[in-house]
């Protein structure tokens, strides 16, 4: 029996809500030449001798006698409890066949890796008042008048 089709494989150990324990979900779509047809994902026994390596069995289940020939993609799903950061990937098996090797996301350590080192609070100086701002002509005028000024002063001085 040929494989058939897949796509949109994601494999995530995540934490609970109340943060407790952690379960692998496994997703992904999988062809099915039929509405009564469904894939269903399964725990493969034994299980690889690569214990990071997660092994799953997929099947396509005939749930009622009479069903529409309708080619479609449908989901499978699979999840059960790890231990946290137990799989690092996840292999999909079709008749003993590896037809999907999918690496296990663990969106609670990749956050946590992405963030910052906490900082220490410092404190804030208050920022010194600055003296409004002057036009460049304005100060041009006010050199100047200071030229101005201090050659009126030692014109003054050598009159006396």
């Amino acid at each position: 029996m040929t494989a058939p089709r897949t796509r949109k494989w994601s494999a995530n150990e995540l934490l609970d809500f109340v943060h407790h324990r952690y379960h692998l979900k496994v997703t992904g779509e999988v062809e099915t030449p039929a509405t009564n047809l469904l894939p269903k994902l399964t725990e493969h026994v034994p299980q690889g001798f690569n214990p990071r390596i997660f092994l799953l069995d997929l099947t396509i289940v005939k749930t009622a006698e009479i069903g529409a020939p309708l080619e479609a993609f449908r989901n499978a799903t699979y999840d059960r409890p790890t231990t946290g950061n137990e799989f690092d990937e996840v292999d999909i098996l079709f008749d003993g066949q590896s037809i999907e090797h999918i690496k296990v996301g663990h969106p609670k350590s990749e956050t946590a890796a992405k963030k910052p080192a906490a900082r220490k609070a410092v404190k804030k100086k208050p920022a010194k008042k600055k003296a409004p701002a002057k036009k460049k002509g304005a100060k041009k005028v006010a050199k100047k008048s200071a030229k101005k000024k201090s050659a009126k002063k030692t014109k003054a001085r050598a009159k006396k």
